[in-house]
């Protein structure tokens, strides 16, 4: 059982479970974001072993450190054998860059979901899941960003509430949104 009450805020469907991650889903979480950010393609088949240990680097420093400023959290598909990570989703304190002594605001980011089980409510419970952590920090506003060339995220995204929030820049290919929660 995690810190959370998840029931009260989530509704998965039968036989897939919400859960904080831990260190022994490493691999399954790097081969679930791999596949999910960087289809496979001649070039990326190539990278794959470099951003494999990249991504795997990554999550493991962010999986040690300080759960008041760091959630990971993943869906497992409990039919499946042993339990299968079918969804991932990470949420943090940041500052702005350019705004350092501004306050920490919760940011999700890697919403992943395995493609054979996209279209099932899996991301919009993770970002239920998400501003549940929020709320519980006692924090108004969530943020995301999301690229510019990934209409079906931004649907979903719109779809739960989340608005255009500042400038994209032409040459970035994202844009930050957000969502002000009630307390």
């Amino acid at each position: 059982m995690s810190r959370f009450q998840w029931d009260t805020a989530i509704k998965l469907p039968p036989d897939y479970v919400l859960r904080l991650a831990r260190p022994q889903d490493l691999p399954q979480l790097v081969e679930l974001l791999l596949t999910s950010f960087y289809p496979e393609n001649y070039l990326n088949r190539l990278l794959y072993p470099l951003m494999r240990l990249g991504i795997q680097e990554d999550i493991k420093r962010r999986l040690k450190g300080s759960f008041h400023q760091y959630a990971c959290l993943v869906i497992v598909h409990a039919s499946a054998t042993g339990g299968v990570i079918v969804g991932t989703v990470e949420m943090s304190l940041r500052s702005n860059v350019w705004q350092p002594l501004q306050p920490r605001r919760p940011y999700i980011a890697n919403v992943a979901v395995d493609y054979r089980h996209r279209r099932s409510g899996l991301a919009q419970q993770m970002l239920r899941a998400c501003e549940f952590i929020s709320q519980t920090w006692g924090l108004r506003h969530i943020y995301l960003h999301v690229s510019t060339d990934n209409p079906s995220a931004i649907a979903l995204y719109q779809k739960v509430g989340y608005q255009l929030s500042g400038q994209t820049l032409p040459w970035r290919r994202r844009q930050m949104m957000s969502k002000e929660l009630l307390l």
